[in-house]
């Protein structure tokens, strides 16, 4: 599993949202899976250790909270419900697809990369030139 999270400002919102896509494989299905959100405000909670977002996929597409430690290198990817699609085939009108958080399998430890590795989560080519820049 793998996660971007961007921070932008377009020009017709006067606050700062941020975005997020995640990029998985399961282990007895093929292909490479996504999903793609916005995110609310961001919640400094339990006395300023972790950093909280929450995300969600447009037409109740369901949606992961993602928490972000102060003090490791290293995510917390809640998932309850999260409409997904392949990879390959982005344009496909959404189906029935959904990642389902089940009881071992809700809440994912996600460690720090470099931005190398989450290429292949970057849709926009001005956007990966640029990340590609730094």
């Amino acid at each position: 599993m793998k996660l971007l999270v961007v921070a932008g400002h377009p020009p017709e919102e006067s606050y700062t949202p941020y975005s997020f896509r995640l990029g998985f494989k399961y282990r007895h299905r093929k292909g490479d899976w996504d999903s793609s959100g916005s995110c609310g405000q961001i919640q400094d909670t339990d006395k300023g250790q972790e950093v909280k977002f929450a995300c969600s996929v447009d037409c109740d597409g369901g949606g992961i909270a993602i928490g972000l430690a102060k003090d490791i290198d290293a995510t917390l990817v809640r998932v309850e419900r999260v409409r997904i699609w392949q990879n390959s085939k982005p344009d496909e009108e959404p189906g029935a697809d959904a990642l389902t958080g089940g009881e071992d399998d809700k809440i994912f430890r996600l460690d720090r990369t470099s931005l190398k590795e989450c290429e292949s989560l970057i849709t926009d080519r001005k956007e990966l030139a640029a990340m590609r820049s730094k």
